[in-house]
């Protein structure tokens, strides 16, 4: 629907009660502000959507170009050769065909390398839902200072809703074992979240949704000759002003088009779909009756017939987990109470009070009430679906809800993440981990330094460069008479470097367990072998070492383990190896003889 920018400045920050050494923050937090340009967040972005350009080099060229220009605007020269830039595509690239997402991909590097930042071809890449998900609700956890802090708060579910899908995302105490469980270790500190995406229910789908509805049931069977027509055929939309009237293009409208959601299809215009030419016809209860209609899953997919949205939350396939706890409604849904002056305190039913007061008036008169910007005639729509989608749709009330702020997007959970992987490669700390900081960063060097002059004391004290003030004197160790060896005399002294048996051994050394993870540690690798992100399934649990004392884990910021078992060892000759043949009821004389015997010894 769109391709944005956003740009966002890390820096190490160490704080008390917190696991986590970095901080991220939007690049323009505290810059001047410039007049209000109607947008909901403080971005650059270019429309069309890149997955509407496959094919197309120059407009691809002039979707990304714009946005690198602004990104150097923000970012200090001096800071360009070292900010790192990443493309990620979402929903409406998913939905192509494998070949046209590689050409995408593939003319997108072209386009990125010769920029001044630093960038790799594997950082622009197509992520899943369920990454998406997660990524936001990383972003508003660490948003409302709730990851990785100590005592742990409980996390906020997440509601993101973009242009093309809706991502869900809530922690759960139950380990239930299906495809939308995660197992995460931030800091240290676990969570068991259910991710999962909804495709089609996102703000600009679902109007394109209503579109194809209102057109199937208006031709019937006869929406095939629409291409043939000659001219793009009139359609009245109940959620558009009086006086409305432009051209639309529905990509659900072709002939052999299949309205179910989800699906991967490219028409044969590349994506463009039927040209109609939309007509307001403003009815207020039959634009609620609509966007009930477009939420519904089983007006949209024969794999959930007849859904009685009173009944079941209707936008949800039978194998996916309710939503519940209190959520942040994020993204798009605060776009909507952005547009009609709501607070954060506003209810459902003041946002549908405003839609209809918006549809009520003409088209004219409609779009000068508001700041220019993009799709305003899909405001009277936007207010009844968003109020249906989360009361029939996922059965969530509106006190379980809160509106989050415009700078809460998927994209500050990628950052934080990115940022998380800089630090540990720029500062060798990859085995430092999210190491909590509990206690002044000075005293800890003190400490480090301490225990190395002690181990170098020990090492010393084992070895022959022991004072002789400090030496005390022994009575002479001897092997058994009847063990074979060229010395009767043999003593066996450790060494740090070998174990007596030809293999190596260091003192008290940590064993660093398995690869290095990341401050969201989790277990399967979401593509990217380089340490990015990783998801685990609920069935995929790691169980408990019996062995692990302390645990610090980070993927960005590495893991490291200390293993009570596995620990160095000293060595020790075996029992039968040696003994004292000193007795306190040996006679001296006894005792001088043996003296005498061992001098004359040749070793």
């Amino acid at each position: 629907t769109g391709t944005r920018v956003y740009v966002y400045n890390a820096y190490v920050q160490f704080k008390r009660h917190s696991s986590l050494p970095i901080a991220v923050k939007s690049l323009r937090d505290g810059l001047h502000r410039k007049k209000p340009t109607g947008r909901a967040y403080d971005r650059m972005e270019t429309e069309p959507g890149i997955d509407k350009l496959v094919y197309n080099v120059s407009g691809l060229r002039g979707a990304l170009k714009p946005l690198v220009r602004w990104a150097k605007k923000q970012i200090p020269v001096h800071s360009h050769k070292s900010t790192s830039l990443f493309l990620y595509a979402t929903a409406g690239v998913r939905r192509l065909p494998r070949k046209e997402s590689k050409w995408l991909l593939d003319n997108a590097w072209s386009v990125i390398k010769d920029s001044p930042f630093l960038c790799k071809k594997d950082w622009i890449k197509i992520i899943s839902g369920t990454e998406e998900a997660y990524f936001g609700w990383i972003s508003l956890n660490y948003h409302s200072h709730i990851l990785g802090v100590s005592p742990r708060k409980a996390t906020y579910g997440a509601l993101d809703l973009g242009g093309s899908s809706l991502q869900v995302t809530f922690e759960s105490d139950q380990q239930v074992n299906t495809e939308t469980s995660l197992y995460v270790r931030i800091g240290s500190v676990n969570h068991h979240l259910t991710a999962y995406s909804l495709e089609g229910y996102g703000l600009n789908e679902a109007f394109g949704k209503s579109v194809a509805h209102l057109f199937k049931k208006e031709f019937g069977s006869s929406a095939a000759d629409a291409d043939m027509a000659g001219k793009d055929r009139e359609l009245k939309h109940p959620c558009l002003q009086s006086g409305y009237k432009a051209r639309y293009v529905c990509p659900r409208c072709g002939k052999g088009e299949s309205l179910s959601v989800g699906e991967k299809r490219l028409s044969k215009q590349g994506g463009s779909g039927t040209p109609l030419m939309l007509v307001g016809a403003p009815n207020w209860q039959q634009c609620n009756a609509l966007a009930k209609v477009v939420v519904n899953l089983s007006e949209w997919s024969n794999l959930s017939p007849g859904l009685d949205c009173g009944v079941t939350p209707c936008a949800l396939r039978d194998n996916l987990p309710r939503p519940y706890g209190h959520f942040y409604v994020i993204s798009g849904f605060y776009v909507v109470y952005r547009f009609f002056n709501l607070s954060s305190e506003a209810t459902l039913d003041d946002v549908l009070k405003k839609g209809e007061d918006f549809c009520k008036k003409r088209w004219d008169v409609a779009k000068k009430s508001v700041v220019p910007q993009p799709f305003i005639e899909q405001y009277c729509f936007r207010a009844p679906y968003i109020a249906s989608l989360l009361r029939e749709g996922l059965h969530i009330n509106d006190n379980q809800i809160s509106v989050g702020s415009g700078s809460i997007t998927w994209t500050l959970g990628v950052a934080l993440l990115e940022a998380g992987k800089a630090y540990s490669t720029g500062f060798g700390l990859r085995n430092f981990g999210v190491l909590q900081m509990k206690i002044n960063p000075l005293i800890l060097i003190g400490i480090l330094l301490f225990s190395f002059i002690v181990l170098l004391c020990a090492l010393s004290c084992v070895g022959n460069g022991m004072p002789r003030f400090f030496r005390r004197q022994h009575l002479p160790i001897f092997r058994q008479n009847n063990v074979s060896s060229a010395s009767v005399l043999n003593f066996q002294r450790w060494s740090p470097m070998s174990s007596g048996d030809g293999k190596i051994k260091m003192p008290l050394s940590p064993t660093v367990a398995g690869p290095y993870g990341s401050p969201f540690s989790t277990g399967h690798d979401f593509g990217d072998n380089s340490g990015g992100i990783q998801l685990v399934e609920s069935s995929l649990y790691p169980s408990a070492s019996s062995g692990v004392s302390h645990s610090y884990s980070s993927n960005s910021l590495g893991q490291m383990q200390f293993d009570s078992s596995n620990t160095g060892t000293f060595w020790s000759p075996h029992r039968s190896q040696m003994r004292l043949q000193s007795r306190r009821s040996q006679s001296r004389e006894d005792l001088n003889s043996s003296v005498a015997e061992a001098h004359l010894v040749k070793v």
